[in-house]
């Protein structure tokens, strides 16, 4: 029977290569191939697959090993011989930069000597993997996100269909859109909520008028300033509202005549869908974009602020959003992280705010955690974001 051994293939006697058989003798089950703008990416599959048990190579974990040793060796050797399968996340950076080109020519030429499946790749942009078919299937990062891409690694290695084990303190980068799937944040966001710390989250909403913000949801640079000024202890993601017209009363159209008309009409009134569907409240029209800030105790919601702006250039957008992160950040930090008391960390981040002359307003989303959050991801946009 095939086996991998000190790197190289050896066969028994009378067996072709084409019928190699994987054995429990590789060192990884996933070597981790991406381009340093990927990194962030490779990290939160890392972290993600190590929980579900998976054995996975990453470089920032090998840097005793490579020292001082020949990179192009040490590489070359890592993915041609010491993992069972290779995870490539493709982007134009990966084809371009020098390191990950050693990476895939050996594991091409892995692939050349076994029948089984060995490259995964995972799409991250629109660019290919230079000698990689094109029939090759894949997984596309911007569609499936990064706890997809696990769920999917994670089933093919160990088989199974139960929900992924999250590891504390995870970041999940958020990929151009700036956002995950719906169904995914939302099994992300509920599990952070079961933590007994405080939890806090925030959405971005805007409307299809917001152009500066289409425009910052789609530049995968302003989405990591903006992950980045987050920080840790806030999660943050965008949701698309819209406006619906109505009126105060209900008529037949059949009966209405010259004298009603203007008065009907004057009872029309203009007002925000995820006001009145989701925090209940009626005719009422907000300012976008907005934050909706939510604490979260023990599985409950307990106090939800929504934070209006004025629309704006999407460098002033940005400039806006990454202030508000670094207030709430602070306000988490000075009153002791999210261990503190929730009241303790309520007053220190509504002081910053204020002081800084943000308005807040109360609103009164559904009180249990996963019922708040499944209802609110329904309306993160899942199509394309086009200006």
């Amino acid at each position: 029977m095939p086996r991998w051994t000190a790197g190289k293939l050896h066969v028994d006697t009378g067996e072709s290569l084409k019928e190699f058989a994987m054995s429990e003798e590789f060192e990884f089950d996933v070597l981790l191939s991406f381009a340093s703008p990927e990194r962030d990416y490779a990290r939160a599959i890392h972290a993600i697959a190590t929980a579900n048990g998976l054995k996975v190579f990453f470089d920032e974990e090998f840097q005793h090993e490579v020292w001082g040793r020949n990179l192009v060796e040490y590489l070359d050797h890592t993915y041609r011989a010491r993992g069972r399968y290779v995870v490539v996340l493709v982007s134009q950076a990966y084809v371009e930069k020098s390191y990950p080109k050693v990476e895939r020519r050996a594991a091409l030429d892995r692939m050349i000597e076994q029948a089984a499946e060995y490259l995964l790749p995972v799409r991250v942009d629109e660019a290919w993997i230079p000698g990689l078919p094109r029939s090759t299937a894949y997984v596309d990062l911007r569609t499936a996100g990064v706890i997809g891409v696990c769920e999917l690694l994670v089933r093919k290695l160990k088989g199974g269909t139960g929900a992924l084990t999250l590891p504390e303190g995870l970041n999940i980068p958020r990929v151009p859109l700036g956002t995950i799937p719906a169904s995914q944040l939302a099994d992300y966001l509920v599990a952070l909520c079961q933590r007994p710390q405080v939890t806090l989250f925030g959405t971005l909403i805007y409307d299809e008028t917001n152009v500066a913000v289409r425009r910052l949801l789609t530049r995968r640079d302003y989405w990591n300033a903006l992950d980045t000024a987050s920080g840790q202890h806030l999660e943050v993601f965008a949701v698309r509202d819209e406006e619906q017209y109505g009126c105060d009363v209900d008529f037949n159209a059949k009966m209405l005549t010259a004298s009603t008309i203007p008065s009907t009409k004057d009872r029309g009134y203009y007002f925000s869908s995820l006001m009145k569907d989701y925090f209940g409240v009626d005719k009422r029209r907000i300012n976008y974009p907005s934050f909706a800030l939510f604490f979260v105790e023990a599985g409950k919601v307990r106090r939800c602020w929504r934070i209006p702006f004025h629309q704006a250039s999407v460098e002033d957008t940005l400039n806006w959003l990454i202030k508000l992160f670094r207030l709430i950040d602070d306000g988490i930090a000075s009153a002791g992280g999210p261990n503190a008391a929730l009241g303790d960390i309520l007053a220190k981040v509504k002081r910053l705010l204020l002081a800084a002359h943000f308005t807040l307003y109360i609103q009164s989303p559904p009180s249990d955690a996963e019922h708040a959050i499944r209802q609110l991801t329904d309306y993160v946009e899942t199509a394309g974001v086009s200006d």
